[in-house]
């Protein structure tokens, strides 16, 4: 297609059109709109003020670019409207200026909406596109402790915080994903109305808690009253003028502020409770209201500096999905079409990059505390594990580590006398060592050693620029000399926010600090990847995290849920954040089994001993049951000593026999992995990932899926013995009864402490392993495939050497099983081949069907058919 300039007469299109090789321009007259064509699928629009241009930083987070292949399209003016149209998707901009976008079908997508679709010149420099919301549900955007699954008609503020991680991908139960590409703080269907608060109806409200005060009323009132400010408790009542969803947010400080109850109560109902040490600057929930009923509303934002707080809301009919970007020159998004959720995601992740594999370990267990002291007391409970036959894959080493008055990759010898010895022992254990590090640098010496000692964001602010490639160059090297080359084996990236932000006019190599804040960990991680896939090109990286921006998930990078707290609301928390982390984009995820504020010894006063109190160890036993159907399994805890026999018997040997079952899981968790690297699967998922079309599936919280065959539920309260459990259309089988049981419906199940409810769907092939020690270890056990019978079934198991990146030159081999229902047969066959030589090499499998017989066979690679 050559260059053409379209002109559109009296009748048609008002518009000025410019076709190129790639897409269109669209000159709107208020308004230019570039329209690229990235694959059929996939188009980038940006819109910008006439005389300005889209703005030039550096796009770190897409790796399809319009440069790298020509993709069909057809232009076309009908009515008015200008039709943009590939194979798969239609973008159609009315005479308004808007874009709706249609399948290839002509079905309806999404379409752009003029309310709250801005571009704001000069020094406001803010953006905004706003979306009309329709009959559907909305996942990603990240992690956040709101306890909300279902994004749409929410109000949410994506800005990076400890517990808070911004990726600005939104996903569709409708057929499409939004990229928002913007580094800066972002709000999301940003409020519009404001309840005030004023001195009169606090006095009402506290009269009418103490209505029986005798003759001393005045002065405790006007102690209540004191408090109250202490507290920063403001009462007032608002009267909705709609029934409907009412959508709340609470604006606070800006400032890394620890403590301080949040809480939002209408007519006594809870809608905001945040408890946890660290508060970010909003908190987000939604209620029910009816009109011309008059509600009592108490605020309460205990600890909070600089300002009161603000109550803000939208109203139920608000209807739009929008994005509200603080700093920007111009809209900027991506458009992404799929068949449903799981290739909305794929073609994503072929937008902004596709997950590497992991080394097998790390889909195990890790050991981790806040923190082993020293040299000595790590390796005593490294060689404690595997004395106890707790099955372990990795150890892991929390900061301190580092000489006193210093904060960096530097080992402090007087408690590490030999790092390289301590890693060399934990490998003869077949144990990986992971050592956390910070992008903030405390050590002159050190920093000057390797040039970076000019490279801070700020004169008062340790946190490292790496904004810039010669620095994050650098500081890989840093790391490397004191880690990898002593036998690290992976890094906990801590506080990449950043912890401790720089002022938000504080320049980076890229702009000020406000204007790319929120793209800061993914630059962090970049430089750890980059470094060690150049250093150690044939060695996997596994990097954890505490943030993560969109595009991190092809930096081997897994992100935790930061510090949260050890109280049943927060652990339930933890199931619809990691949910709309994966639904983001990124689906390697966890968090700190039993929350990393555990008791009052750590900065939690809710619990006396996290060791004896019975309340903390039922809290941390459902926790952990949720740690093992994570994607990465991993125990963590402040000023703690998380080791599994440190608390009752009970949770000890239910701690194990979930372990155990990780384990037992590893062939079917790998191959899965092997899923999400190949075909971008995703290793957890909402159950509308699958049943996009149930609506009784959009806003369950409790319940995912597991890989593509297992969906699992987590009891969330205290002493629950019982769970009801939604079944999605089909058979399902009771993991731990092989109780058979129809679906489309809810059923209540027990849930006994030791157990949580497991369900494995009819026509599922489950291929599990023996009991193991660590991941990688050689059995002559038979690898056992077990089929579920209702349905026709297919699986590819997956095989590698476990931890090299030869999988990514083909060599790896694949056993395809496929199953029968209605003759019974189970069919055997070899897929790629080129690591076991399955002739030589011939694997012992058993092959179990549930409710029928079981045999055993070797299987050399030729087709092989068992019947059941």
């Amino acid at each position: 297609m050559g260059l053409a300039l379209l002109l559109f007469s009296c009748g048609h299109s008002k518009f000025k059109i410019q076709e190129n090789k790639h897409g269109i321009s669209v000159d709107m007259g208020d308004m230019i709109l570039d329209i690229q064509v990235l694959d059929e699928s996939i188009v980038h629009v940006q819109k910008y003020l006439p005389n300005t241009s889209a703005e030039a930083k550096p796009d770190y987070v897409t790796v399809l670019k319009a440069a790298d292949v020509a993709v069909p399209f057809k232009v076309r003016e009908s009515k008015g409207e200008i039709k943009l149209s590939t194979e798969s998707v239609a973008v159609m901009i009315t005479d308004d200026g808007n874009i709706e976008y249609q399948d290839a079908e002509g079905k309806y997508l999404v379409a752009e909406t003029n309310d709250l679709t801005y571009v704001k010149p000069g020094a406001e420099r803010e953006v905004s596109q706003a979306f009309v919301a329709g009959d559907e549900a909305l996942y990603g955007l990240g992690q956040y402790q709101s306890n909300i699954l279902n994004w749409r008609g929410q109000s949410n503020r994506m800005e990076q915080f400890n517990q808070e991680i911004v990726v600005p991908f939104l996903m569709s139960t409708n057929q499409y994903g939004i990229y928002w590409h913007n580094y800066s703080v972002t709000d999301f269907n940003e409020p519009q109305h404001e309840i005030e608060f004023d001195k009169e109806k606090m006095l009402a409200f506290v009269k009418k808690q103490d209505q029986d005060l005798g003759q001393d009323a005045e002065n405790v009132i006007k102690h209540k009253i004191e408090e109250n400010k202490e507290r920063n408790i403001r009462v007032t009542t608002f009267t909705p003028k709609k029934t409907g969803a009412y959508s709340f947010m609470i604006e606070s400080d800006k400032s890394e502020r620890m403590r301080g109850e949040i809480r939002l109560l209408i007519d006594q109902d809870t809608v905001i409770n945040y408890k946890t040490i660290w508060v970010p600057t909003t908190h987000s929930g939604s209620k029910v209201l009816q009109a011309g009923k008059e509600y009592e509303v108490v605020l309460q934002n205990t600890g909070s500096r600089k300002m009161a707080g603000r109550l803000l809301y939208n109203e139920p009919d608000f209807n739009k999905t929008v994005f509200s970007s603080k700093k920007g020159s111009a809209i900027d998004y991506y458009f992404v079409h799929g068949k449903n959720p799981q290739q909305v995601l794929a073609k994503y992740q072929q937008l902004t990059g596709k997950s590497p594999m992991f080394a097998k370990k790390s889909y195990g267990f890790w050991q981790c505390r806040e923190r082993y002291h020293d040299q000595e007391e790590l390796l005593t409970n490294a060689r404690a594990l595997r004395k106890r036959q707790i099955p372990v894959d990795n150890i892991v080493q929390d900061w301190f580590y580092w000489p006193k008055g210093t904060k960096g990759p530097e080992w402090d010898r007087a408690k590490y006398p030999n790092p390289k010895a301590m890693a060399d022992e934990l490998e003869g254990l077949n144990m990986n060592l992971m050592v956390s590090v910070w992008p903030m640098v405390n050590n002159d010496p050190l920093l000057k050693k390797y040039n970076l000692l000019g490279n801070k964001m700020g004169e008062r602010n340790h946190n490292l620029d790496f904004y810039d490639q010669g620095v994050r160059d650098r500081y890989y090297k840093m790391l490397s000399d004191s880690m990898f080359h002593f036998g690290v084996k992976s890094i906990w990236l801590d506080g990449t926010e950043p912890a401790s932000p720089p002022s938000a006019d504080a320049m980076t190599a890229i702009g000020q600090f406000d204007e790319v804040s929120n793209a800061y960990s993914l630059v962090v991680n970049k430089a750890m990847y980059e470094g060690k896939r150049k250093e150690y090109p044939n060695e996997r990286v596994f990097n954890l995290t505490r943030s993560a921006y969109a595009g991190q998930q092809r930096f081997g990078a897994t992100s935790w849920s930061g510090d949260v707290q050890a109280t049943w609301e927060q652990f339930a928390e933890q199931i619809p954040a990691g949910l709309n982390f994966t639904m983001a984009g990124i689906p390697y995820w966890t968090h700190d089994i039993g929350g990393f504020f555990r008791d009052s010894k750590s900065m939690n006063p809710i619990y006396d001993s996290q060791y004896t109190n019975p309340e903390f160890i039922e809290l941390l036993t459902r926790w952990f049951q949720f740690g093992a159907f994570s994607p990465i399994f991993r125990i963590h805890g402040y000023v703690s000593e998380t080791e599994i026999w440190r608390y009752d018997q009970a949770f000890e040997n239910t701690a194990r026999k979930f372990i155990d079952l990780r384990y037992k899981l590893m062939p079917y968790i790998y191959s899965e992995a092997w899923k999400v690297t190949k075909n971008s699967h995703s290793l957890m998922s909402p159950l509308a990932y699958y049943y996009p079309n149930d609506k009784k599936t959009w806003d369950i919280k409790d319940q995912l899926f597991f890989g593509e065959s297992m969906m699992v539920a987590f009891v969330t309260n205290y002493q629950q013995r019982s769970k009801t459990v939604y079944l999605p259309e089909g058979k399902w089988f009771d993991y731990w009864t092989n109780e058979q049981m129809q679906g489309n419906k809810s059923v209540e199940v027990n849930a006994p402490l030791d157990e949580t409810p497991i369900f494995v769907k009819a026509g599922t092939i489950l291929p599990t392993g023996p009991k193991v020690q660590y991941a990688t270890q050689p059995t002559d056990e038979p690898m056992t495939i077990r089929i579920y019978p209702g349905k026709d079934a297919q699986y590819v198991l997956y095989l590698d050497d476990n931890e090299s990146n030869d999988y990514e030159k083909g060599k790896y081999s694949e056993i395809e099983f496929s199953y029968n229902d209605q003759q019974n047969t189970l069919s055997i066959n070899k897929g790629n081949d080129q690591y076991l030589n399955l002739t030589a090499n011939p694997i012992k499998l058993k092959i179990e069907k549930v409710g029928g017989s079981a045999q055993q066979l070797m299987f050399n690679g030729q087709k092989t058919q068992v019947t059941l």
